[in-house]
């Protein structure tokens, strides 16, 4: 059975596992949750023709229209992207769906609850159909009167699309924000979704197995850095970039570096190490920390421009450091004493590179990318030059970064 396909039948089971009413809330556990970050794109606008189908429904069947409510659509959102980490009611951080809506105070004083979940429906129609069939008694049930639902694609899990609709009942003097009638498609958004460890073994066949990724760190002329740590399954699709903070991370030689409880690397004096990091339920993954040239610090200025020559260039590598946003994402890089950057780009990783952009700077050269115009993944390198004598000398490649839509 293919990974779709068991979705396709999973959502008509767990759409039959709803809890109405609130459930008290429970003081979670105080211990680290691992947190991961990754971009979906929001097509409410199909969410807008599927209330309008909804709303058709329940006016043929003598049943008042449900209000879409501006934060119970933004859970629902929340929640469409919780299901492409655990697809179930309950969320990856193991309590129940409906405590999503402890992050938006206005809608703290409903009554009854229930969610609606589906996958792989591309078009309103169908999902309609689907809920319509199995599901038409809380389509119909008049308890309900405002409605969220959430519409997302993620390319990373096989092209899927997920729904979920959220229905409450709301008092007449609801204070909530009834929804804009018209939203634009396509929007990109990026979410944060906790993981407890008690998840890995509750999540289902489309996942079971999760682990770490950590990028090999060269701190070749540089004091500090931090470690890239990506969350995969074992299909190898990336989940989401792990938040530093969430996890844990020993030094194998802390004579030539440590780390601390934020994931910071500093150096201590030139050589090699291992960083291992960790996070509970999973296995330890673990990464090679170079630690080489002069480096700098904050008392330093060997690192200046008037003191870097084309032979110190030579011999540097620049970092290229890639930092993603809602709508767009920054590619930056920043080697004193240069005097410009070349960007070169490659559709896989040990690939040949081409060269893409150029720039003539002596500070920090940020390489904004739309995220509309990331149609596929590439890989990108740079390296910097220092005029001297009329010629250019060129530092080292950087180490190549990913850029995926």
């Amino acid at each position: 059975m293919t990974r779709n396909a068991f979705h396709r039948i999973l959502a008509l089971v767990l759409c039959l596992v709803l809890l109405v009413g609130f459930v008290p809330e429970v003081e979670a556990a105080k211990k680290k949750q691992l947190t991961v970050s990754f971009t979906v794109t929001t097509y409410q606008n199909r969410v807008r023709e599927l209330v309008k189908k909804i709303n058709t429904y329940r006016k043929q069947n003598g049943v008042p229209p449900l209000v879409m409510a501006d934060e119970l659509e933004d859970a629902a959102i929340q929640r469409s992207a919780e299901l492409f980490v655990l697809y179930d009611h309950v969320r990856p951080n193991m309590t129940d769906f409906d405590t999503v809506i402890q992050d938006y105070p206005k809608l703290d004083n409903g009554g009854a609850i229930s969610e609606l979940a589906a996958t792989d429906f591309t078009k309103a129609e169908d999902v309609f159909l689907s809920w319509e069939e199995d599901f038409s008694d809380y389509l119909l049930d008049s308890e309900y009167t405002h409605v969220g639902i959430g519409c997302i694609y993620l390319k990373d899990s096989n092209n899927e699309y997920y729904w979920v609709m959220i229905l409450q009942q709301q008092p007449e003097d609801f204070k909530g924000k009834e929804a804009a009638a018209t939203v634009k498609a396509g929007k990109t958004k990026t979410v944060s979704v906790v993981i407890d460890d008690e998840m890995y073994a509750h999540a289902d066949q489309t996942h079971s197995r999760f682990e770490l990724q950590v990028n090999d760190l060269n701190l070749k002329g540089k004091s500090t850095g931090q470690p890239t740590v990506y969350l995969y399954d074992k299909y190898d699709v990336k989940i989401g970039k792990c938040d530093l903070s969430t996890l844990s991370f020993k030094s194998s030689n802390t004579s030539v570096f440590t780390v601390d409880a934020t994931g910071t690397v500093k150096k201590k004096k030139n050589g090699t190490g291992t960083l291992t990091v960790s996070s509970k339920g999973l296995e330890n993954a673990t990464c090679t920390v170079t630690i080489s040239g002069s480096g700098s610090s904050s008392s330093s200025s060997s690192s200046s421009s008037a003191t870097v020559t084309a032979a110190t260039i030579g011999d540097a590598t620049p970092e290229l450091t890639l930092k993603e946003y809602s709508k767009h994402k920054v590619l930056s890089v920043n080697l004193k004493g240069s005097s410009g950057y070349v960007l070169y780009r490659s559709t896989s990783k040990t690939g040949t590179y081409t060269k893409c952009d150029e720039q003539a700077t002596t500070k920090r050269w940020d390489i904004r990318i739309e995220n509309e115009d990331v149609t596929k993944t590439y890989y990108y390198k740079v390296r910097a030059y220092k005029n001297s004598g009329g010629k250019r000398v060129y530092s080292e490649y950087s180490d190549p970064v990913k850029v995926a839509p």
